[in-house]
């Protein structure tokens, strides 16, 4: 990293299959437009519009970003002189996140980010802020009942009414859409572990012009 913080804009025009591993830097992540998917253990929490979360540094991990989502991030070095929290989790929603990440996104926008200006004061205005306001401990009712549905998807299985419905106001996507994206994602990974699309294909019952065209489509592979 080449500043204390560093802040970044990411526009999922594809589906994001991010690695699973242990960041060297702490970040903190939110989503305008969409969902992430954070993976931590056995558990992936849905980040989803005008929520904002916290990977602390060394963190594990491995996030998902689905296509036609609009994220940032802030990753902030293990230079950083402040006390950062040491607990990944939520935030509680606020006005001042949303307002900051406006801003932040203004500038980088216009190229205005020279560490002595304003954008500068912005980033250490949000460092201030997780340092004074640190991550929710535990997860929402709201958030579990998402974690599950998206599990069941992830594993071919439908949920029922109430959980999809919940799914498609919260991810801002049809249940038929995150679930290609849920399954081009193992498909992903399974290419970036050196499997051939034709083995892929021959485990999905698909022929390879199929699953080749939806790599591309949603993935961009």
């Amino acid at each position: 990293m080449k500043q204390a913080i560093e802040f970044h804009f990411h526009q999922a025009d594809t589906l994001f299959v991010g690695g699973r591993k242990a960041q060297p830097h702490a970040t903190f992540l939110y989503v305008h437009k969409g969902a992430a998917l954070i993976r931590l253990g056995k558990n992936e929490f849905p980040v989803c519009a005008g929520q904002s979360y916290w990977l602390p540094s060394g963190c594990l991990n491995a996030v998902t970003i689905l296509q036609g989502s609009d994220v940032s991030t802030l990753d902030f070095s293990v230079r950083t002189i402040v006390a950062l929290p040491t607990q990944s989790g939520f935030f509680s929603p606020s006005p001042l996140l949303d307002g900051l990440m406006a801003e932040l996104g203004h500038h980088q926008k216009l190229g205005t980010t020279d560490w002595d200006s304003a954008y500068g004061r912005l980033l250490r205005c949000l460092r201030d802020y997780v340092t004074i306001h640190p991550p929710l401990q535990g997860i929402s009712k709201e958030t579990a009942l998402l974690e599950k549905a998206i599990d069941k998807l992830a594993k071919g299985q439908l949920g029922d009414i109430a959980e999809n419905n919940a799914l498609e106001l919260s991810l801002q996507l049809s249940v038929d859409a995150l679930s290609d994206q849920l399954l081009v994602r193992e498909w992903v990974r399974a290419i970036k572990s050196g499997q051939k699309v034709a083995k892929i294909a021959s485990k999905a019952s698909l022929n390879e012009e199929e699953v080749a065209a939806k790599l591309k489509a949603i993935a961009g592979y």
